[in-house]
């Protein structure tokens, strides 16, 4: 090669780098795809790897860009930081602008989810509307799904249970044809809490149970948290407390190995509650005093309450009657600041309890009153539980009416395919009856052809012997 092709040399491979930069460029780096491999089992640790190229997000282009933002969305909801996930879905939204593709149906969903954590029902319903009409567009099957289970949470939050119901059967139906395990766990876990709502205790925890094996499977840490809380939460209502207990103590685990301090809390407040309920009233105390180290974490005024009540409702049964007595206040100074149209039931927990601790205390009239109000406000409790019974047998019904419809149609198109093969057996008949006549109709054919032939040189013989006797 001669001094002067050199120039020429130069030119063309930094055209050549110029021409691939964008796409080396645009490559996912791999500790990028290491998140995206981990973020569900290691959600900290995945949020520091993160923020530690956080300075390099400027610099990189819009798609790397919004890859690493659909991480950390990720990764926030896992942590239950629902503000920083809202934040971060808005900038990627904003950065996509008018596109719309599977980053913006991801990115809708997660949007709306963080809504929803935050109480924001109609907002994230209309994301999630948007997130599912956009993916079934697209063809994508699987976000379209979990758009429709978040939906169905909704209803289920707003008290419409048949409107979940029918839509998480549909997903049910869905996920099945899509044969994706994720997608299947989301489903189970979502119908496990719906049919605990409306009291099909055995048909909820099967659901959770299933749900609960595929994420032990997938090794997903958060989604098996919330199982588990869920699953120890429905045996204790059933009055199942060693299998409570049990579901209790494994999630107080899996909580330690996460270094999780909301669901160490709910751990050991739940032990508390199974264990004064199963009269282990000094393991009770031990538990309620270990989780109330976690309770500031939550910053829960609703939360704070329930704590300072079962607290109580532990004194109380200890004997301590003016700590109880205390802890209660507590409590209701707690409760004060919430909905009161939201926590009719512990409310009427805490008149209860007032009512004994008065009675202990030989205050016999004002035990009374407090009575008087438990009684009352129970009624109107019992009416609207009544209301939501009737509800369940309707949806008992329905799926019952259901049951018998597509028993119904199986039974009918057993009908048609029996009505198929015997009309198919027919038609074999008769070709064969056809075959039959038509192989019997040649052979005579051929027979008579055969006569005839014969009779003719007959004739001619008798012929052929009279013209020689002349």
């Amino acid at each position: 090669m001669t001094p002067q092709q050199y120039p020429r040399l130069w030119g063309a491979v930094l055209s050549c780098l110029l021409l691939i930069a964008p796409v080396l460029q645009a490559q996912e780096p791999q500790w990028l795809e290491r998140v995206r491999q981990q973020k569900a089992q290691q959600p900290a640790a995945m949020l520091k790897l993160l923020q530690q190229h956080e300075a390099e997000f400027p610099h990189w282009q819009r798609a790397l860009q919004l890859q690493y933002l659909l991480q950390q969305a990720d990764i926030y909801e896992s942590l239950e930081k629902y503000q920083q996930q809202l934040q971060v879905a808005e900038h990627a939204l904003v950065l996509l602008g008018d596109e719309r593709t599977e980053l913006t149906v991801e990115f809708w969903n997660n949007l709306g989810f963080a809504r929803e954590m935050q109480g924001q029902y109609q907002q994230a319903m209309v994301h999630y509307q948007q997130a599912s009409e956009l993916a079934k567009q697209l063809g994508l099957q699987k976000l379209a799904i979990e758009a429709d289970i978040n939906i169905a949470a909704i209803y289920s939050a707003e008290e419409k249970y048949q409107e979940a119901l029918q839509l998480l059967q549909a997903c049910y139906k869905q996920a099945s044809q899509l044969n994706d395990e994720e997608t299947q766990a989301y489903v189970n876990s979502e119908l496990g809490l719906l049919y605990s709502t409306l009291g099909f205790d055995r048909d909820a925890r099967q659901f959770m149970q299933q749900a609960l094996a595929s994420y032990k499977k997938l090794g997903f840490q958060k989604e098996q948290l919330d199982v588990l809380f869920n699953l120890a939460a429905s045996y204790s209502q059933a009055e199942d407390y060693a299998l409570s207990m049990q579901y209790y103590d494994e999630l107080l685990q899996l909580a330690k190995a996460q270094n999780d301090p909301v669901n160490l809390y709910f751990a050991y407040l739940g032990l508390a509650s199974s264990s004064r309920s199963s009269d282990k009233t000094d393991a009770a105390l031990a538990y309620i005093e270990k989780a109330e180290d976690y309770l500031p974490v939550l910053q829960s005024t609703f939360q704070n309450a329930m704590h300072h009540l079962e607290r109580a409702m532990i004194s109380r049964d200890l004997g301590q009657i003016s700590l109880a007595s205390q802890q209660l206040e507590q409590a209701e100074q707690a409760l004060a600041q919430e909905d009161n149209s939201q926590n009719q039931s512990s409310r009427l927990g805490m008149l209860r309890l007032k009512a004994r601790l008065e009675a202990d205390l030989g205050r016999y009239q004002q035990a009374y009153q407090h009575l008087d109000e438990f009684f009352s406000g129970y009624r109107k409790l019992r009416n609207k539980e009544h209301e939501l019974s009737v509800e369940r047998l309707r949806l008992a019904f329905d799926v019952e009416r259901q049951a018998a419809a597509n028993e119904l149609l199986a039974k009918d198109n057993e009908l048609k395919a029996m009505r198929l093969q015997e009309v198919e057996r027919n038609r074999q008949i008769q070709w064969l009856w056809i075959a039959i006549f038509g192989f019997t109709t040649l052979i005579l054919l051929i027979l008579l052809l055969w006569q005839l032939t014969r009779r003719q040189q007959q004739m001619r013989v008798q012929q052929s012997a009279s013209g020689n006797s002349r």
